[in-house]
């Protein structure tokens, strides 16, 4: 703003050489209304950095305080016309956004007319921030109250002094503090008296030590000691609350960080609240597509409240008078998904993969190939007629199970007869078969995320869904105008997709997702365990039916916002720094970890059904041991009947000696 004073002043003088009187130099600091005119003013402009000085009367300058003041400080002089000019200038060139310095002085003169009508309007659309020194000669009681009463209930002027003359050696000072007034029963203002004013007659140059200091202290008291006056305050509240989770929270409650540093603005600035319980998206307020501010940004355009205890930061708008408090903390933005949303994918990624497929295809080709290499070469020898072997005998059969067994790494000896050895292979085929299947689905279930494969888990992922992406009004334009996420074409597409119809209600929008499952919503991520923890009694079926995407999509500030002419900013701004400064942040999670707790506790009092998957340990393996075991014992006990068997047949061989001839088997397995 200091760049455009610089301009618009040039401009002034680029048009007329009168625009700006040249500062005077003068002998008359040394009389006593001067000097003690100076030192209030010196008092007043305590870490002011410029005094601009407005002379109404042309026909000689009557300020001569701002010359005097021993502190050099930068001075600007204009006649009054010449300043309307400037702010006329000035707004033209602001059309979109205008920064109301607070280290700026104003110090003028004239009668109640002039400054009511040429210098107190102007002067609201300057810098109604800015602090305003009037000196009068004269003026009535009546004409000065109605220049208090005008310049704060109309254009909003607080820091306003008046210095009144009387005489030659007597200064009337005169403040005011509207948040000591009486009110109407309705809240209406009611018309300002004498007494509604503080003013001191100053007639020695002693009392300006004890005064500076008494107007120093009502100056900070005046905005940090309200005495019960009423302040707008635009705040959802639903259910006693001011989440927007008090659908899934039900009988249990807490406390938003807005919620709970509202109260102690309260506390400690003892004002009254004029609550406007809005809906959360008109509480906190959203830029139309068309530009036009709505909710409670419309509201703080019009200076209809005070503050905005709900609002987020908003980089890019279109207002004038939205001035955003030190942030709270940041707000990350998550989607929320339907559960198990890609269903069977767990199955084709464990069975359908190609390490599976290529290890299944290598055996069959082996076990099929082989055999058809075999047979074609004793084909080959029958129409070559190669000698054979004389005296053996062999099917092809019997080679092709020979040879399976090899494939398969079989390391004992392989019966003689076919019928035995088809057995065998099919036991053996049995088992390369069914050990993958097995072991995927102990892959499936052991695996502690399993549930992930079939869930949605990041942002690419979702983006190749038929999902409808949803946002609410007031995330919505933050999202869109995020700059350095467009260069990255999953943002760009995302925010091509985004939709905000049917979001103002979080119920309705969670209904969409758990029984249609046609939907995500972008969500801040503080509260998604406070979602996943819900029991939703008013849909029907289990509650388990959203997935929220771990890593976030947006990250923005969380603030508070006030009108750029609210006399509370500072005071505002303190209370909130001391707040984040105390660990309220911490304080909030902990206590939204409590409620997630008791509600995760309602949650399996109220559905004890066990989940339709299982979770694989040790002891479910058990039956399979068992089986294992069974097996094993079976099997000694067939090996040991062998021998048995074995030891009676040699016996009775032993009786009846015959020369046994051996037949030839190809392949001979050993032990």
């Amino acid at each position: 703003m200091s760049w455009t004073y610089r301009s618009v002043l040039l401009l002034l003088l680029s048009h007329g050489a009168n625009a700006v009187l040249e500062p005077l130099h003068h002998n008359d600091c040394r009389s006593r209304s001067v000097w003690m005119e100076t030192q209030l003013l010196d008092n007043y402009l305590t870490n002011q950095h410029t005094v601009t000085v407005i002379e109404s009367y042309t026909e000689r300058p009557i300020i001569l305080s701002p010359y005097c003041l021993h502190n050099p400080i930068p001075l600007n002089a204009f006649t009054l016309d010449r300043f309307q000019l400037f702010v006329r200038h000035s707004l033209e060139q602001h059309t979109r956004q205008l920064e109301y310095r607070m280290n700026e002085c104003f110090v003028s003169s004239g009668h109640r007319d002039v400054l009511l009508t040429e210098l107190l309007p102007y002067l609201s659309q300057y810098n109604p921030r800015a602090k305003v020194l009037l000196i009068t000669q004269g003026m009535q009681d009546e004409a000065l109250t109605e220049l208090f009463h005008v310049a704060w209930y109309k254009y909003r002027l607080l820091q306003l002094i008046v210095l009144n003359h009387h005489g030659n050696d007597t200064i009337e000072s005169c403040v005011f503090n509207p948040f000591r007034k009486a009110l109407s029963p309705d809240l209406q203002y009611l018309p300002t008296v004498k007494s509604n004013l503080r003013c001191h007659l100053l007639v020695d140059d002693g009392q300006l030590d004890a005064y500076n200091r008494q107007l120093n202290h009502f100056i900070d008291e005046r905005v940090n000691k309200l005495n019960g006056y009423p302040l707008n305050i635009a705040m959802h509240v639903s259910n006693g609350s001011t989440s927007a989770y008090d659908c899934i929270l039900g009988s249990v409650s807490f406390t938003d960080i807005d919620q709970e540093i509202l109260s102690i603005m309260q506390r400690q600035m003892n004002f009254s609240v004029v609550l406007h319980k809005n809906e959360l998206e008109l509480s906190i307020g959203y830029i139309h597509q068309n530009g036009t501010p709505v909710g409670t940004l419309w509201q703080i355009e019009k200076n209809l409240i005070d503050l905005a205890a709900n609002s987020r930061i908003i980089h890019d708008y279109d207002t004038r008078n939205l001035l955003y408090l030190h942030y709270i903390s940041t707000e990350k933005l998550v989607f929320i998904t339907p559960r198990n949303y890609f269903r069977n994918r767990d199955k084709t990624q464990v069975f359908i993969n190609p390490f599976s497929v290529a290890y299944m295809l290598t055996n069959v080709l082996l076990s099929f190939s082989l055999p058809m290499i075999i047979f074609l070469l004793e084909y080959a020898a029958r129409r070559l007629e190669v000698q054979r072997e004389t005296g053996v005998r062999y099917s092809f059969g019997a080679k092709v199970l020979n040879l399976v067994g090899i494939i398969y790494n079989v390391s004992v000896r392989l019966p003689r007869a076919d019928r035995k050895r088809w057995i065998i292979v099919g036991l053996l085929v049995y088992n390369i078969v069914s050990y993958p299947i097995w072991q995927g689905v102990t892959i499936r279930y052991l695996h502690p995320n399993h549930q992930q494969v079939n869930n949605i888990n990041s942002l690419g992922e979702l983006i190749e869904t038929k999902l409808e992406l949803k946002v609410s009004q007031y995330h919505e334009h933050i999202v869109r105008h995020e700059g350095p996420h467009l260069q990255n074409p999953l943002y760009s597409e995302l925010s091509s997709r985004l939709s905000t119809k049917n979001t103002s209600s979080l119920r309705n929008s969670i209904e969409q997702i758990i029984i249609h499952g046609n939907s995500a919503l972008l969500i801040a991520e503080e509260y998604v365990p406070l979602v996943l923890a819900g029991n939703y009694e008013w849909i029907p079926g289990k509650p388990d039916g959203i997935w929220p995407i771990q890593k976030p999509i947006y990250e923005f500030y969380k603030s508070m916002a006030v009108p750029k002419t609210s006399p509370f900013v500072g005071t505002f701004n303190e209370i909130v720094l001391h707040c984040v400064e105390a660990g309220m942040n911490d304080r909030f999670k902990h206590q939204l970890e409590t409620v997630v707790q008791l509600m995760q506790i309602r949650r399996i009092r109220d559905h004890p059904s066990v989940p339709d998957y299982i979770v694989f340990n040790m002891e479910h393996m058990l039956p399979l041991f068992i089986f294992y075991f069974g097996m094993l014992l079976l099997s000694c006990v067939i090996f040991l009947f062998e021998l048995l068997v074995k030891c009676i047949e040699r016996m009775r061989s032993q009786r009846v000696v015959q020369l046994a001839v051996d037949e030839f088997v190809p392949f001979e397995f050993v032990h």
